[in-house]
Formats: structure tokens, sequence, C-alpha cells
């Protein structure tokens, strides 16, 4: 399912699944370029009933984004539950000047 066909506020909250399958959060925000274009995918990741979580960005490269016959989406990445939880945090106030160091590309 090509992404630009889902607005926003609809992913917000999609479950996200990694490498082996394995639900490794959900989707808690999403950034957009100045053209307005996704930036990242902001991926809550960890944590218990919200307690702990870190918050991921993930470039929107490569992503998959599907949705089952009940009309319920998901997000496919590569990285593991194990590589999220290890990435740098992504900081809304220092975002704009680390972009490249906060937000992880699948390759």
């Amino acid at each position: 399912m090509p992404a630009a066909e889902v607005r926003a506020e609809e992913m917000i909250g999609t479950t996200v699944y990694g490498a082996d399958d394995a639900n490794v959060g959900e989707i808690g925000d999403v950034l957009l370029s100045g053209d307005g274009k996704v930036d990242a995918y902001i991926i809550d990741v960890g944590g218990f009933l919200g307690i702990g979580e870190k918050e991921v960005a993930v470039g929107s490269d490569n992503l998959a984004f599907m949705i089952d016959d009940a009309g319920h989406k998901y997000l496919y990445t590569n990285f593991s539950k194990e590589q999220l939880e290890a990435a740098p945090a992504y900081d809304e106030s220092t975002y704009a000047e680390k972009r490249d160091e906060q937000r992880m590309m699948v390759q």
C-alpha cells in the first residue's frame, strides 16, 4: 500500500513489525519535511503499557505499509526490536540540527 494514500493521523498508532515479524512498537508521530513529504516516522519502542517507551525516528525509505482485508494497517521495517531500542532517541528540540544522527535509515 503506498504511504501517500494514507493520512498521517491514520498512521498514528499503527503497529510496527520488524525484520523477524515481531511487534517492535507503534507509530507515535509522523515528521514532515519542509516540502510536506514524510521525512521520518516516530516509532515508540520498548517499555510496558506506555511506561518507559523510547521514541525513535526512522526514515521513510524502504518501509512497507500493509493493509489487511479488515482495514487494519501495519508497517514493516528491516530493523529488529533490539536495533530500535539501541538507536539514538528522537529529541524534538534538537532533531532539526541532529537529523542525521537521530534518524535511522533502512539499508
